[in-house]
């Protein structure tokens, strides 16, 4: 049985002030593996997670897709009521252990209104879809993909995946950027995956007809489309470095945001003056935005002492500075970021071109953009490639330390 709104608030709020409390609790109930099963009006989302105990009985959640592990930042569980929060978005799986299910809600604290999903945990079933039947296909290597084909929202993607008997994994690289790591099950001809990483909660289902592929997305229980594709294992995107520009008449960028402490810091401060420079376009509600933070962290460390300094430019959700703030500490203090995080503006690629108009437009969350010693543009990268994707990944990690290494020495 479902808790009601009301109730799982007073659950959110009596898990925070029980925190530091001593009450007695019955651990061993909880640990193990736990198949999670989210209801988009219906239709379930299901996913994989374990709650495991340290050495010193501190308990720990994981969110499971393919490869990748997401330790929640926060795991409180009080009398049978539980509180997860994954690492940097402002999210929180809500819920209450009974009968050995744990049931609650998905919130999304920055989306407007009250956006919520129902979920049910169960334990100690590690299949995440339901496989029916024993495959009859392959969908292993390259699809071309596009996303609501024929209509104004149509977008062009290459589905990536790998199949091992009656499991896949894989992802969708967009020109925006990926679908990060999914997982799931083939049964017969179908092929059905899944991700949650706190922010997303994707669904893929698709049929597949020899080298044709035919299926339906849904992101949360906001949004779904369908997809269509066939095999191309020669398809690429077009060129990440050719679709934001500068407009005719500029060389260079600039601009002057608040920082997190209350000062502003331009493009023109002499701590950029004859630095290779690299703006990021992000937020924190990101996903990919994340992955390219993880990323530049690491590049910061290996050419800063060459000349390299990095600035991120945040376009947050909330209207609330200090919310904002809140968010942007933590994605800084989770990533152990060492340059500014500026606070820009709100999540509209409408209002982050406007606020760099030298800019044709902004197509994605996240854009960074690359600056020589000189302050001149070089290049501008739409999107990102994660490392969900593979080689894609690899391929912009080794060009991008080259490109760098170029800038510094000119």
């Amino acid at each position: 049985m479902s808790l009601s709104k009301v109730k799982l608030h007073l659950v959110f709020i009596g898990l925070i002030l029980a925190a530091g409390c001593k009450t007695e609790t019955d651990n061993s109930s909880i640990i193990g593996s736990w198949h999670i099963s989210f209801d988009l009006g219906g239709t379930p989302l299901p996913v994989n997670a374990e709650i495991l105990a340290s050495k010193d009985g501190q308990l720990q959640f994981y969110a499971i897709n393919g490869s990748e592990r997401i330790r929640a930042d926060e795991f409180i569980f009080r009398n049978d009521s539980l509180l997860i929060r994954l690492p940097i978005f402002n999210t929180a799986l809500i819920g209450k252990l009974e009968g050995g299910q744990i049931m609650g809600l998905y919130h999304d604290y920055s989306r407007k209104g009250d956006y919520q999903i129902p979920f049910v945990g169960v334990q100690n079933i590690t299949t995440r879809f339901d496989v029916i039947d024993e495959p009859n296909i392959s969908v292993t290597g390259k699809w071309q993909v596009e996303f609501s084909p024929g209509s104004d929202n149509e977008y062009l993607a290459i589905g990536q995946f790998e199949q091992q008997g009656n499991k896949a994994f894989g992802t969708f690289l967009t020109t925006t950027g990926d679908y990060r790591y999914l997982e799931g099950n083939v049964s017969g001809d179908s092929l059905m995956l899944s991700c949650f990483d706190g922010s997303h909660a994707f669904l893929f289902k698709a049929k597949i007809d020899g080298d044709k592929i035919e299926g339906d997305f849904w992101s949360g229980s906001h949004w779904q489309e369908n997809w269509v594709g066939h095999r191309n294992e020669s398809y690429e995107l077009p060129d990440s470095k050719s679709l934001t520009f500068l407009k005719p008449g500029y060389s260079s960028v600039d601009f002057a945001f608040e920082n997190m402490d209350g000062g502003t810091i331009s493009l023109s401060d002499d701590k950029f003056k004859d630095k290779v420079v690299i703006v990021q376009i992000m937020g924190s509600w990101c996903p990919n935005c994340m992955d390219e933070t993880a990323y530049l962290v690491s590049l910061h460390r290996k050419f800063h002492p060459r000349g390299l300094e990095i600035v991120s430019l945040a376009f947050e959700k909330s209207d609330n500075r200090e919310t904002n703030i809140r968010s942007l500490k933590r994605l800084k203090e989770h990533f152990d970021v060492p340059y500014d995080i500026l606070l820009a503006g709100k999540s509209s690629k409408k209002e982050a071109a406007s606020k760099l108009p030298m800019l044709n437009h902004v197509l994605s969350f996240p854009t960074s953009i690359f600056i020589d010693r000189k302050g001149k543009v070089r290049e501008i990268h739409t999107g990102f490639a994660g490392p969900g994707t593979g080689e894609y990944y690899q391929e912009f990690v080794e060009e991008t330390d080259r490109f760098v290494t170029q800038l510094l020495i000119e």
